[in-house]
Formats: C-alpha cells, structure tokens, sequence
C-alpha cells in the first residue's frame, strides 16, 4: 500500500512540475542566438527530412551530436514550428529529472522525507528552473546524467537489478548522443575518483557486466558518429579536435571566463539552497559517509569546468541534482534557526523584485500590472512561509516562493526578449505582409536563425557571422548565406523586391552602398524589418 502510495506521489510531481514549467513555455520568444540555433536545426530537419546531418540555416552543423534536435523535431512535429513545440521535450526532460532525483535520493539517504526535500531543493532551484525552458542541450544532459547516477547508485549501494547495469550504459549513450564525453565528467570520472576511498565503489561491476554495458553504449552512440564520418571526410579530427579538446583548452568559442566564473555563478543560482550545501562543507564530518562521498560527484567535475576556458552557466546545472542531496541531508539534520532566518531575508528581497522590475526597467513598463499583481502574491507566500520558518514545511514553502517567482520572471524575460534577442513579432508581420512567402527575407550583416524559424523558410544571411562550410559539397549553401560583398550585390540586383531585417543604424549604409529604396515595417530595439524596392 506504502509503495502504490509513492508512485501516486511520484507521478503526481512529475505531472503538476510538467504544467508549471509547459504552460508558460509558449509565452517567450526563441531567443538568439541559443535557442533560436536549435530550434532551426530541428525544423530543417523536419522540413528536409534528412534526421542523420543537422544543418543550420542550409549548411551543416556538427557542433553537438544529434539527439536534442531529434527532440527538438519531435515537439515541433507534433505542435508546429512555435516556441512550444520547440520546447515540449525539454520541459518533459526537466520533469523526468525532478522525478530520478528523488529515486536517486531515496537510494542513497534511505529516507523517504529527505528525498523529498532533495526533490523539491533540485525542482525549485533558480538555475534548473530556468534551464528547463531553454531549447539547448543542457536540459537533456541533465536529464540523462541523473537518470545515470540513479542505475549506478543501486549498483553502489547493494540495490543492484539485472537491468541496472544495462540502463546505466543507456543513459550514458543518450547523453554521450546529446552532448558528446562531458557526460562522463558527470558519471563516470567522480566514480573512479571515489574509488580511491570509498569501498563501496569498489568491485561494482564484473567483467561480464562491462563488457555488456559497453556493448549497449557503442550499440547506441556508434552508429550516427561512424555513418556522418563516413559520409563526412574529416569529421572525425574536427569531433575530436575543435569541438573537444578547443573547447576545454582554447578560447575558440569565445566564451573564456575566469577561473572562479563558476564559484559566483553557482552561489547565485543555486540560492538559497547554497547555505545548506555550504554548512554541509563547512561541517564535512557530520555528514554521513554516503553524503560525504557525493560531494565527489559536486567537486571533480565543478574543478574540470573551471579550469577549462570554455565557459557558460549553463554547464553546471547537471550538478545541481547531486548538490541538492547534499543539501536536503542538511537542512534536515544540520540546518540552523540563523540559517533560516537568511533564506527569508534572500526571499524576502525576491518578493519585492518583480515590483522593483517593474517600475524600474523600461522594457517591462506595460507589465507592470502584472508585476505589482506578482509582489502582492510573493508577499503572500513569503509570509505564508514566514509563519512555518522553525518547521518542516518551510522547505516546501520556500520552493513554492521560488517556482512561483521563477515563473513570473520567466513572463517578463519573455516580454524582454520580444523587444530585444526575440524576433517573433517581426517575423509574424513580415509573414503578414508576405502571407504566401513570395518574397526573400535578407537578414543583412547578422546571423539570425529564428528568422527563418518563424519564417518557415531559410532565410538569407549576409555579411555576418563566418560559417564553417568545410563539409558542404558544392556550392549550393552559398545561396542563403551570402559571406562576401561581391555576392550580396549580385543577389540585390536580381532582387525587385524584397524584406531587409538590419540593425537601424546600418539601413543608410546599407541603401547608400545598394539601388534600393526601403520602408520600414516594423522595428523594436535593435532590429528593424524593411521593404526595399529596386529603384
């Protein structure tokens, strides 16, 4: 009865976190450059109907390996080319996550109400709640990489089912599939670090079982990269090569950061859980072995990011799940009357954010009834979470507070990004003036992938951002993206008409230097959507 009890609850968390985090998700629009390069990547796959060589904006694009944009493809193939198609998978990963997070806590603290806590610390976190929304990878790896830890937990800790060993490699070879090795950093390298002290990671699997799981992890990851490298000469030096060894030890990609980038990040968006996990450190030796031994699965890989130059915060977010059992261990048997007290002061400055937002940040002035309307609600359940602070439910409050402030804050960024990195809206009145695309959309010295995203068509891309074209055959890629002046004015003369989408400080540059005349349609901050005639 106990156990027909908990999965009632278990599902029941999956479907009420699934509606928090869905209902809002078609409320922003892509967002540039990010989102808006995934989701394109899965609509041209289901346009062209070629799933085995991702392309962006018609050239091939072999930055990560294909199984986000499979999901991607699948949401849009059943909901449509919108920012909810686009994102249905990725909020349905975010659900499944929050659900192998508490499994993998009931294994490893053996208690039912910590696992909880571990479930709701993880689920309400700020960087995890944001994450599931974005149409990338980090949400699926994440995804996997607990799915993973729980298998290889049973394993560790004695719970061990004939299956484990298979799904352990499973999840491994979906996330290998969805983000190439860093799933290892995850998994597999803290679980040979903990190996040098922990007995009870020792001998876990025979040779038998190895063998087995490396035959479901090749059997599921070799097939796509050895059909592309076939198909791709050179592929293979450039997987090994650019996308991996650059992106750890160079600054190719342009994203360097310091090496304590992530120590700020992640006390910024794992607060205020943060000060249990922090205590926890700080009294190392209270915690029981098992819990000593997960901050392995924290450290290890928490150093390896931060020595790499490659850096963005959406890398650690994988970590948040094994943090947030650390941190559940605490508060239920370390936290403090003082520590409590902080997390309401933090909560307490959150409730009158969105008010503060409101008033204060131009692009959300037509919202602030909604942002007034947020702070009369947070200031509710903040002191609703108040009255509870010296109690058990105040985990649970303060999580409410969280999720619900991270959905409000999700509709105003949504605002923001209408205004801002989003195109939606100048895309829907090109496509209003052009229902019949008969017309080229030009997006001129830019890269903008969510152009042709809503468009529903490629667009075409000049002047901008160099792409890599060492894997196209021919030069038929080269009719929607123009790289070279001489191009550019070639296309422009066979053009009578057509839409120019440019920043509007470069429109005059752009009709001094062309014979065409151009009106504008629609503009928002920074972006600006012309009709140009040829004169």
């Amino acid at each position: 009865m106990n156990v027909l009890i908990e999965r009632h609850k278990q599902t029941l968390l999956l479907l009420l976190l699934f509606s928090i985090l869905l209902l809002p998700s078609g409320l922003c629009p892509l967002v540039e450059s990010t989102e808006a390069r995934y989701a394109e990547i899965g609509r041209e796959m289901v346009a062209s109907g070629n799933y085995l060589e991702p392309h962006l904006n018609g050239i091939k694009h072999f930055h990560k390996p294909p199984l986000a944009y499979w999901l991607i493809a699948a949401g849009i193939s059943l909901f449509g080319a919108n920012d909810f198609g686009a994102r249905f998978f990725g909020v349905l990963a975010a659900a499944i996550a929050v659900l192998y997070l508490y499994r993998l806590a009931l294994v490893v603290l053996e208690d039912n109400k910590k696992a909880w806590y571990a479930a709701l610390i993880f689920a309400s976190s700020p960087l995890f709640l944001a994450v599931s929304r974005i149409v990338s990878t980090d949400i699926y790896l994440t995804c996997f990489t607990i799915q993973a830890q729980y298998h290889l937990a049973r394993c560790v800790y004695g719970k061990k089912r004939g299956q484990d060993v298979f799904f352990y490699a499973l999840f491994l070879g979906l996330g290998f599939l969805t983000k190439g090795p860093i799933i290892f950093l995850f998994t597999l390298l803290p679980y040979f670090v903990a190996k040098i002290f922990d007995q009870g990671h020792r001998s876990v699997f025979s040779r038998k079982e190895v063998a087995a799981g490396l035959a479901v992890f090749v059997g599921i990851t070799l097939p796509w990269y050895l059909a592309v490298v076939i198909k791709n000469p050179g592929l293979l030096y450039y997987f090994l090569k650019v996308q991996t060894i650059d992106r750890v030890a160079t600054d190719r990609f342009r994203r360097h950061q310091p090496i304590w980038y992530f120590f700020y990040i992640f006390f910024a968006t794992f607060a205020p859980y943060i000060l249990f996990l922090g205590r926890g450190l700080f009294c190392f030796r209270l915690l029981p072995q098992r819990v000593r031994v997960l901050t392995v699965y924290v450290i290890v890989p928490f150093l390896v990011f931060s020595l790499a130059e490659s850096k963005l915060p959406t890398y650690i977010v994988p970590l948040y799940g094994i943090a947030a059992i650390i941190s559940a261990e605490v508060f239920a048997t370390l936290a403090m009357s003082r520590l409590r007290a902080v997390i309401l002061a933090l909560l307490g400055l959150l409730t009158i954010a969105p008010l503060a937002a409101g008033f204060g940040y131009p692009l959300l002035k037509d919202l602030w009834f909604l942002m007034v309307g947020a702070t009369l609600i947070t200031g509710g359940l903040f002191w609703w979470t108040y009255q509870v602070r010296g109690q058990e439910n105040f985990l649970l409050r303060t999580a409410i507070v969280l999720v619900f402030i991270g959905t409000v804050g999700y509709i105003a960024f949504g605002s923001i990004a209408h205004q801002r990195r989003g195109f939606e809206r100048l895309v829907a009145k090109i496509n209003l003036l052009d229902p019949d695309r008969q017309k080229q959309v030009l997006v001129y010295q830019d890269l903008l992938p969510s152009v042709s995203f809503y468009r529903g068509a490629l667009a075409i891309m000049s002047l901008g951002k160099e792409r890599e074209t060492q894997f196209e055959k021919g030069n038929t890629h080269e009719i929607y993206n123009l790289d070279y002046k001489d191009k550019l004015e070639q296309f422009l003369l066979q053009e009578k008409s057509l839409f120019v989408i440019a920043n509007p400080e470069r429109i005059k540059e752009f009709t001094a230097q062309y014979p065409l005349t151009c009106e504008e349609v629609f503009r928002q901050e920074n972006r600006a959507a012309y009709l140009c005639e040829g004169k």
